[in-house]
């Protein structure tokens, strides 16, 4: 009876082996990820990548007064560099060292946004201020509907005409998703301007399309208090567009890898139970 036993843990025990290595390797399957920190000093700008991935053809713009994004240029005797690693810094060079009190109010903010690109081709752009505005208090209702970021205007008047939002400016990082992967990707970044709304009475909601990827929009009211911000989220998936579905069913998988295991082991121990009965029998 010892042979049964042997072709028993034979057929199991590589059954056991495969579930347990998918519980084991399926998670470590997720995406890494890309973000930046920001300082600035005098006329020089450090990024940092403080994600845990490799952000691809780097490059930063600040945004003027009239809502262009200008690019910031590498120190002399240096060259754009290909890659920035996970820790690693880029500086720059800041061409505009006024006193904040003298620049326009958009301008004073210091937005910055740093464009890359990610392993498999895709174009990505974070948008960043030195001096945050406040948080608005009279928002907008604004959404992604069917691909275009649709904003309506503000709805009448406020409790406190000074929150009474004038105009917004609109900033985002374009994304295109993996629409552009299709063709050989060449490592130039697009990024339209900002765009400036006046609101009027009356006015009818405004669609922008921003790209495949519905990045998030940054929007900056103009009020009587001076500039508010309301932070619009994505629509998609950052990061993850060009990442196969298939990937994503890991936790189904691991549940049913946990299964089939405990199922596999149940039945080994029974089979050498009943072994043991059968050799106690004789």
């Amino acid at each position: 009876m010892i042979a049964p036993l042997f072709f028993t843990l034979r057929h199991l025990l590589p059954i056991c082996l495969l579930a347990w290595l998918t519980t084991m390797t399926l998670p470590t399957a997720q995406a890494g990820n890309i973000n930046f920190g920001l300082s600035l000093t005098d006329n020089k700008i450090a990024i940092t990548n403080q994600g845990n991935a490799t952000a691809f053809y780097p490059a930063a713009y600040r945004l003027d007064a009239n809502g262009h994004w200008q690019p910031l240029a590498l120190p002399n005797g240096t060259s754009q560099p290909a890659e920035l690693v996970p820790s690693a810094t880029l500086s720059l060079t800041w061409p505009d060292t006024r006193p904040l009190t003298s620049l326009p109010p958009l301008e004073a903010l210091q937005p910055v946004m740093v464009r890359f690109f990610d392993q498999a081709g895709a174009g990505f752009g974070q948008i960043s201020f030195f001096h945050q505005p406040l948080g608005a208090e009279q928002t907008l209702d604004a959404s992604y509907q069917d691909g275009k970021m649709t904003i309506a205007p503000p709805a009448g008047k406020t409790d406190n005409p000074d929150h009474q939002i004038r105009a917004t400016w609109l900033l985002w990082g374009q994304e295109e998703g993996i629409r552009p992967l299709r063709a050989p990707v060449e490592p130039r970044h697009v990024q339209p301007d900002a765009r400036r709304i006046v609101w009027r009475a009356d006015m009818p909601a405004q669609r922008f399309d921003l790209g495949a990827g519905l990045p998030v929009v940054f929007l900056v009211h103009e009020t009587a208090q001076g500039l508010r911000l309301q932070v619009v989220g994505g629509g998609g998936v950052q990061g993850r567009q060009q990442r196969a579905a298939w990937l994503d069913w890991w936790r189904e998988w691991e549940r049913g890898a946990r299964w089939l295991s405990a199922a596999a082991l149940a039945l080994l121990l029974w089979h050498m139970a009943q072994a043991w009965r059968t050799r106690s029998a004789t």
